[in-house]
């Protein structure tokens, strides 16, 4: 018996080991949250080129780097950022396209792979979950 008059009370909740098999992934699913993921790092990734850049800017590290660069021989290396912004953005959009569409591959592969060997086999704990009745209020002494 246990000395802790609480523990006895609250009732102990059951564990269940449960295995599931994980044979289908929907390939429109996958579609649509890669594109949102690689969108929302699209985003992220120009707006930190943006703001790198301007901090370069601001602290004289582009102008020291064009300056190291033109000590090599050429003569004249300057940095373009709208140039390199716009190439940026339009090679950002092919990367959406290029990761989604391998997320989709990758999905339907693994849709023929399962359909040959039948699926991954996952164990889980399902815990019972019990409503503890709710005990009346004592009204303070």
């Amino acid at each position: 018996m246990s000395s802790n008059p609480e523990a006895a009370a609250k009732p102990r909740r059951r564990v269940r080991r449960v295995t599931r098999v994980i044979r289908d992934v929907d390939a429109w699913s996958v579609f649509k949250v890669g594109l949102v993921f690689h969108a929302a790092v699209y985003v992220v990734v120009l707006i930190t080129g943006v703001l790198l850049w301007n901090v370069g800017s601001a602290t004289g590290t582009i102008d020291n780097v064009q300056s190291f660069l033109e000590s090599f021989g050429w003569d004249s290396f300057t940095f373009e950022g709208a140039v390199m912004f716009r190439g940026a953005a339009t090679l950002g959009l092919f990367g959406i396209a290029l990761g989604t569409g391998l997320w989709v591959l990758g999905a339907i592969i693994f849709n023929l792979i399962t359909e040959l060997v039948g699926g991954i086999r996952v164990t889980v704990l399902e815990e019972e979950v019990v409503a503890r009745p709710v005990e009346p209020r004592q009204p303070h002494r």
